[in-house]
């Protein structure tokens, strides 16, 4: 005996055609069962069977106007929520943001031509706020923020700033610090633990982080600048030198036995961090987390490009008109 289960519910409004294709499925099944007695009622059968057909597909109409519908109001009750909030989030903190920086060569200059200087500009225009840059000395910029003179301050690195990291507040990364090894193209040094006892050449104030500081295997010795160091590499006073770019890089292309030293931009010996600082309260945290955000749309835009993995870093500045 042929037999089909079709359990009752209440009907509901999505629901009413289904069942009613359940019930045609019954009537459909049962005269399947009578088609091998009675040849004759198969239009019968053909005709039920185009209406469970209908009946389905009108169902499957149904469901998809409801997902539809219930993905709009999810999707507009997202933005009338969410959005509001992520604005007020900007439009809390003070304009104009005061901002503390100190002389670096290339990067942070007094007529604001420096690559930072504009960088700076630039993540403030995407935040779309006003900002003063006071160019001072790092430790006056660092007690800018803690008197209340300055919002924040930049650029800084972590082997700079004593105690733990969650100490402070800090943004993401704006630019990394490449730490290049220079050796002589004969020495077959070429990583760090081949100076286990032998002579680096570093710069006197120049940040290396704290792993390279803090290895007791390497044996630093500081001089006033990367000329120098330069001269005592080619000069076999030194077993190697650790530079930064450009910085060093332009010492090495300016001595003309520059085809002597090997170096590879694309593996540091370190990538260092470099970003802002903001005061450790509320309104530190939400300028800092605004400063991210402007980052973010400028690596998005590509005008800011960041590979943490190499230290790569450029910023590519739109000209004002």
């Amino acid at each position: 005996m042929l037999s089909l289960s079709c359990h009752y519910k209440r009907p509901s409004f999505i629901s009413v055609n289904f069942y009613l294709s359940c019930g045609n499925l019954h009537a459909l099944l049962a005269l399947l069962y009578e088609k091998v007695l009675n040849h004759e009622r198969q239009q019968e059968i053909i005709e039920l069977l185009i209406n469970t057909v209908e009946h389905i597909n009108l169902t499957r109409y149904l469901i998809n106007v409801m997902k539809l519908t219930l993905s709009y109001f999810v999707i507009t009750s997202w933005q009338l929520t969410f959005i509001p909030i992520a604005l007020a989030s900007v439009d809390d903190i003070k304009d104009p943001i005061n901002i503390g920086s100190y002389l670096t060569p290339g990067l942070i200059k007094e007529d604001e031509t420096g690559i930072f200087n504009k960088l700076n500009n630039a993540i403030f225009m995407e935040m779309n706020k006003n900002v003063e840059l006071s160019i001072s000395s790092l430790n006056r910029a660092r007690r800018g923020i803690k008197n209340g003179k300055l919002d924040g301050y930049f650029p800084e690195l972590w082997e700079n700033l004593p105690g733990k990291k969650d100490q402070y507040v800090v943004s993401k990364p704006i630019f990394y610090k490449r730490i290049i090894l220079f050796t002589l193209k004969d020495s077959g040094l070429a990583e760090l633990s081949d100076f286990d006892s032998k002579l680096l050449g570093a710069v006197q104030g120049f940040s290396y982080g704290k792993k390279i500081k803090s290895d007791p295997h390497l044996n630093l010795i500081f001089q006033k600048d990367d000329i120098t160091n330069i001269k005592l590499l080619l000069n076999k006073r030194v077993a190697g030198v650790l530079g930064g770019y450009p910085g060093t890089m332009v010492a090495v292309n300016e001595n003309s036995e520059a085809n002597r030293i090997h170096y590879d931009l694309d593996k540091p010996v370190a990538v260092l961090e470099s970003f802002y600082v903001c005061k450790n309260d509320a309104d530190g945290v939400k300028l800092c987390n605004s400063i991210n955000k402007a980052i973010q749309s400028l690596l998005r835009k590509g005008i800011l490009e960041l590979n943490e993995d190499t230290g790569f870093s450029r910023f590519n500045p739109i000209e004002q008109k």
